[in-house]
Protein backbone atom coordinates (compact mmCIF):
# COMPACT_ATOMS: atom_id res chain seq x y z
CA UNK A 1 0.00 0.00 0.00
CA UNK A 2 1.84 3.03 1.31
CA UNK A 3 5.52 3.07 1.97
CA UNK A 4 6.19 5.62 4.78
CA UNK A 5 9.61 7.19 4.86
CA UNK A 6 10.45 7.65 8.58
CA UNK A 7 12.93 10.56 8.21
CA UNK A 8 10.44 12.52 6.09
CA UNK A 9 7.69 11.84 8.62
CA UNK A 10 9.89 13.05 11.49
CA UNK A 11 10.94 16.25 9.66
CA UNK A 12 7.34 17.02 8.67
CA UNK A 13 6.15 16.41 12.25
CA UNK A 14 8.84 18.69 13.71
CA UNK A 15 8.02 21.41 11.18
CA UNK A 16 4.27 21.20 11.93
CA UNK A 17 4.94 21.29 15.68
CA UNK A 18 7.14 24.39 15.26
CA UNK A 19 4.49 26.22 13.22
CA UNK A 20 1.79 25.23 15.71
CA UNK A 21 3.94 26.45 18.61
CA UNK A 22 4.28 29.88 16.98
CA UNK A 23 0.49 30.23 16.61
CA UNK A 24 -0.05 29.00 20.17
CA UNK A 25 2.51 31.50 21.53
CA UNK A 26 0.90 34.47 19.77
CA UNK A 27 -2.55 33.36 20.87
CA UNK A 28 -1.43 33.31 24.51
CA UNK A 29 0.35 36.64 24.11
CA UNK A 30 -2.78 38.23 22.62
CA UNK A 31 -5.00 36.86 25.42
CA UNK A 32 -2.59 38.20 28.03
CA UNK A 33 -2.44 41.69 26.50
CA UNK A 34 -6.24 41.79 26.15
CA UNK A 35 -6.64 40.81 29.82
CA UNK A 36 -4.19 43.54 30.91
CA UNK A 37 -6.05 46.05 28.73
CA UNK A 38 -9.44 45.17 30.24
CA UNK A 39 -7.99 45.10 33.78
CA UNK A 40 -6.69 48.66 33.34
CA UNK A 41 -10.11 49.80 32.13
CA UNK A 42 -11.95 48.00 34.93
CA UNK A 43 -9.58 49.56 37.47
CA UNK A 44 -10.32 53.03 36.08
CA UNK A 45 -14.11 52.63 36.13
CA UNK A 46 -14.06 51.06 39.61
CA UNK A 47 -12.17 54.14 40.91
CA UNK A 48 -15.00 56.28 39.53
CA UNK A 49 -17.65 53.85 40.82
CA UNK A 50 -19.13 53.47 37.35
CA UNK A 51 -20.70 50.49 35.65
CA UNK A 52 -20.83 51.08 31.88
CA UNK A 53 -23.60 48.96 30.43
CA UNK A 54 -22.61 49.93 26.87
CA UNK A 55 -18.97 49.61 25.88
CA UNK A 56 -16.86 48.99 22.84
CA UNK A 57 -13.15 48.43 22.43
CA UNK A 58 -10.90 48.20 19.41
CA UNK A 59 -7.26 47.44 18.65
CA UNK A 60 -6.60 46.43 22.30
CA UNK A 61 -5.85 50.09 22.84
CA UNK A 62 -9.05 52.15 22.86
CA UNK A 63 -12.30 51.71 24.76
CA UNK A 64 -15.48 53.75 25.02
CA UNK A 65 -18.15 53.06 27.62
CA UNK A 66 -21.37 54.64 28.77
CA UNK A 67 -23.01 54.29 32.16
CA UNK A 68 -26.63 55.12 31.42
CA UNK A 69 -27.60 55.23 35.10
CA UNK A 70 -25.08 57.85 36.12
CA UNK A 71 -25.11 59.41 32.62
CA UNK A 72 -21.35 59.27 32.23
CA UNK A 73 -19.21 58.64 29.16
CA UNK A 74 -15.84 56.96 29.72
CA UNK A 75 -13.01 57.00 27.17
CA UNK A 76 -9.63 55.32 27.57
CA UNK A 77 -6.63 55.25 25.27
CA UNK A 78 -3.90 52.97 26.56
CA UNK A 79 -1.38 53.86 23.85
CA UNK A 80 1.85 55.82 24.16
CA UNK A 81 0.00 59.10 24.66
CA UNK A 82 -2.66 57.44 26.78
CA UNK A 83 -5.59 59.21 28.31
CA UNK A 84 -8.47 58.33 30.58
CA UNK A 85 -11.48 60.63 30.49
CA UNK A 86 -14.87 60.55 32.18
CA UNK A 87 -17.47 63.02 30.90
CA UNK A 88 -20.73 63.81 32.64
CA UNK A 89 -23.37 63.77 29.90
CA UNK A 90 -25.66 66.42 31.45
CA UNK A 91 -22.84 68.92 30.79
CA UNK A 92 -22.59 67.96 27.10
CA UNK A 93 -24.24 69.99 24.37
CA UNK A 94 -23.57 67.60 21.46
CA UNK A 95 -21.22 65.00 20.03
CA UNK A 96 -19.95 64.95 16.46
CA UNK A 97 -17.46 63.06 14.36
CA UNK A 98 -14.46 65.01 13.08
CA UNK A 99 -12.32 63.79 10.21
CA UNK A 100 -9.04 65.23 8.93
CA UNK A 101 -7.99 64.28 5.43
CA UNK A 102 -4.73 64.56 3.52
CA UNK A 103 -5.12 65.17 -0.19
CA UNK A 104 -2.71 63.47 -2.57
CA UNK A 105 -2.91 65.05 -6.00
CA UNK A 106 -1.74 63.64 -9.27
CA UNK A 107 -2.61 64.01 -12.93
CA UNK A 108 -5.56 61.60 -12.73
CA UNK A 109 -7.15 63.45 -9.79
CA UNK A 110 -6.94 64.01 -6.09
CA UNK A 111 -7.21 61.24 -3.56
CA UNK A 112 -8.28 61.90 0.02
CA UNK A 113 -6.65 59.84 2.75
CA UNK A 114 -8.04 59.86 6.28
CA UNK A 115 -5.39 61.18 8.67
CA UNK A 116 -7.33 61.49 11.94
CA UNK A 117 -10.76 60.51 13.16
CA UNK A 118 -12.10 61.74 16.48
CA UNK A 119 -15.25 62.16 18.51
CA UNK A 120 -15.75 65.84 19.35
CA UNK A 121 -17.60 66.54 22.59
CA UNK A 122 -18.98 70.08 22.94
CA UNK A 123 -20.12 71.34 26.32
CA UNK A 124 -23.08 73.55 27.23
CA UNK A 125 -20.84 75.93 29.15
CA UNK A 126 -18.98 78.25 26.76
CA UNK A 127 -16.15 78.48 29.31
CA UNK A 128 -15.44 74.75 28.98
CA UNK A 129 -13.58 73.95 25.73
CA UNK A 130 -14.64 71.08 23.49
CA UNK A 131 -12.62 67.88 23.75
CA UNK A 132 -11.47 65.51 21.05
CA UNK A 133 -11.51 61.78 21.75
CA UNK A 134 -9.17 60.16 19.19
CA UNK A 135 -10.63 57.12 17.45
CA UNK A 136 -8.07 56.61 14.65
CA UNK A 137 -4.76 58.15 13.60
CA UNK A 138 -2.91 57.29 10.40
CA UNK A 139 0.28 58.00 12.33
CA UNK A 140 -0.37 54.91 14.46
CA UNK A 141 -2.09 52.58 11.99
CA UNK A 142 -1.94 52.14 8.23
CA UNK A 143 -5.48 50.85 7.80
CA UNK A 144 -8.98 51.33 9.16
CA UNK A 145 -10.72 48.50 11.02
CA UNK A 146 -14.23 49.92 11.23
CA UNK A 147 -13.29 53.05 13.19
CA UNK A 148 -15.56 55.26 11.04
CA UNK A 149 -18.54 53.10 12.00
CA UNK A 150 -17.51 53.15 15.68
CA UNK A 151 -17.20 56.95 15.70
CA UNK A 152 -20.59 57.58 14.07
CA UNK A 153 -22.28 54.96 16.27
CA UNK A 154 -20.95 56.58 19.47
CA UNK A 155 -21.81 60.11 18.32
CA UNK A 156 -25.36 58.88 17.76
CA UNK A 157 -25.49 57.05 21.13
CA UNK A 158 -24.27 60.13 23.00
CA UNK A 159 -26.69 62.46 21.21
CA UNK A 160 -29.57 60.06 21.98
CA UNK A 161 -28.66 60.19 25.69
CA UNK A 162 -28.70 63.99 25.53
CA UNK A 163 -32.28 64.05 24.22
CA UNK A 164 -33.54 61.59 26.87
Amino acid sequence: MFDIDIPTLVVASVFMAAVSAIFFYYSLKNKKSRKEFLDKFNGFISELKLNPNIREDWRNRYILGMDEQSKTLVYCNFGEKGSKIAVSLPEVKKAAVTEDFQENGNIAGTKKILENLALRIEFKSPAKPAIQLPIYSAEDYSDLLGETVIASKWAQLINQQLTN
